[in-house]
């Protein structure tokens, strides 16, 4: 399933969903990933202040890969800037 990203709620939502699916809670995960119960909540509470070494780890320990890609909308690319 591909998650497309605009916004930090919109990554907290895919983020929690993700660690459900593989059937974890904050703290099973967070032993799997190296980083306390404490964090993963506050990375899914406040995705917007993770780091980009801890969202890689994550995606990769949920087995998804992170993909920069073009928006597909009807109006000019320049005025999505």
């Amino acid at each position: 399933m591909d998650y497309h990203i605009r916004t930090p709620e919109q990554l907290r939502v895919a983020l929690r969903q993700l660690r459900r699916a593989l059937g974890f809670n904050q703290s099973e995960f967070g032993s799997r990933v190296g980083l306390s119960q404490e964090r993963i909540s506050a990375i899914e509470s406040h995705p917007e202040k993770i780091t980009t070494d801890q969202l890689l780890t994550i995606l990769m320990a949920m087995g998804m890969e992170l993909v920069i890609k073009p928006r597909t909308t009807t109006s000019s690319s320049k005025e999505n800037w």
